[in-house]
């Protein structure tokens, strides 16, 4: 349920984070303190925001964005599918040194896709369409994309 090792859930045991009862030998864990249990996020915690940076100067950092509506009453099919494309690693795009997918509103009612590139390691205008495509006609029957906007601009600025 939470994702986590049995090593992991023992320590939060230990640390008396999760709320446990020992009964021969055996732990015994409540549903609802599982369901309401809270990771902590891996790694430190940040205490300053990391500082902006320019990329050097001998290549750029690219992105490509694009919008695309939600069909109505889809929003679990869509949530299945990509959960599907993420175990199985699906539409990866080579080349992409970051990748998000970002509902927009509680409902669901359109994505938004983040592609983040070096230029020096970009493919080439066909390899991408390709992928593009693929990647839309997986998703075609959850997804409007005769009304998707997409953009592609110079990162200025990363942290």
């Amino acid at each position: 349920m939470l994702g986590i090792t049995d090593k992991r859930v023992y320590r939060y045991i230990d640390l008396g984070r999760l709320p446990a009862y020992k009964s021969g030998g055996v732990f015994l864990l409540a549903e609802e303190d599982v369901r309401q249990f809270k990771l902590n996020p891996p790694g430190r915690t940040r205490t300053t925001p990391p500082p902006w940076r320019v990329y050097n100067t001998r290549s750029k950092v690219l992105v490509t964005e694009f919008r695309v509506p939600v069909r109505a009453g889809e929003q679990e099919r869509l949530v299945e599918k990509l959960s599907g494309m993420q175990k199985t690693n699906r539409h990866a795009f080579p080349g992409t040194i970051a990748r998000y997918v970002v509902k927009e509103g509680s409902e669901s009612t359109s994505l938004q896709f983040f592609l983040v590139w070096k230029d020096t390691e970009m493919p080439d205008d066909p390899t991408r369409e390709r992928g593009f495509k693929a990647m839309k006609d997986e998703l075609l029957d959850v997804l409007v994309w005769e009304c998707a906007e997409y953009h592609t601009g110079e990162a200025l600025l990363y942290t």
